[in-house]
């Protein structure tokens, strides 16, 4: 049977736009990659468009395509390692079906990675918008954990602001110097008893032990962009 025109037409135009849609993620990912580098070594502050431009090895009109500033393509590529931290996070946690501790752990891997990665940290908050992929699973966790009963707190959009903010500000902390050994637990069991979980639950929470990160996750380090989570060396 001969396949009619119309048909044919269509499935041509289809695999053309994926082709282009292929490509532009391509392109795209090439540059945020690049990016890593730059702000590495230059900082946020001293690098110019040129140095993307050169370092992604794409010319001045396709990096505009993408990008219309510096701090533009900083904010880009904060959030893209931000959702690269959390598809590591949730290849652990995404199996389990409890959603303080798919939270708590989280946190705990989130500010293991602050305590490890100087560079990740600074460069994390120094955006102040989180990414889509984050506030999504925060978000489902805290309305499942409210749904179930664990949780109790006037509003999502509070118990956010009150995770988030605390998190921000205890990584900030972290690029200013040193932080105790028992940090990141004391920050977890603070954040959870502000969502009000109970005493006990909340040291169940933390009497469950870390998972280690299998999945490597980006980091801003020039000599080795991905890494793996050791949380032993943040007294664990």
């Amino acid at each position: 049977m001969v396949e009619q025109p119309a048909r044919k037409g269509r499935k041509v135009a289809e695999y053309r736009r994926r082709v282009a849609r292929e490509r532009r993620e391509r392109t795209e990912a090439r540059i945020l990659e690049a990016a890593l580098g730059v702000f590495a070594e230059k900082g946020h502050d001293a690098a110019v468009i040129d140095d993307f431009v050169r370092a992604a090895g794409v010319a001045r009109g396709t990096f505009y395509n993408y990008f219309h500033s510096t701090g533009e393509l900083f904010q880009a590529t904060s959030r893209w390692l931000e959702n690269d931290m959390i598809v590591s996070i949730e290849t652990e946690t995404g199996r389990s079906t409890d959603p303080v501790e798919r939270l708590a752990n989280g946190v705990r891997l989130w500010l293991l990675r602050s305590v490890t990665d100087a560079a990740w940290c600074a460069f994390v908050v120094r955006n102040g918008r989180r990414s889509p992929l984050l506030e999504s699973r925060l978000s489902g966790d805290l309305r499942e954990g409210r749904r179930q009963g664990a949780f109790s707190f006037p509003s999502v959009g509070v118990a956010r602001d009150l995770t988030v903010g605390t998190l921000v500000e205890a990584m900030a902390r972290m690029t200013r110097g040193r932080v105790p050994r028992t940090y990141v637990d004391d920050v977890v069991r603070i954040v959870l008893r502000g969502l009000g979980l109970s005493d006990a639950g909340i040291e169940l929470a933390l009497s469950r032990p870390i998972p280690a990160l299998q999945r490597p996750a980006r980091t801003m380090s020039r000599s080795k962009r991905l890494v793996r989570s050791d949380t032993r060396r943040a007294g664990r």
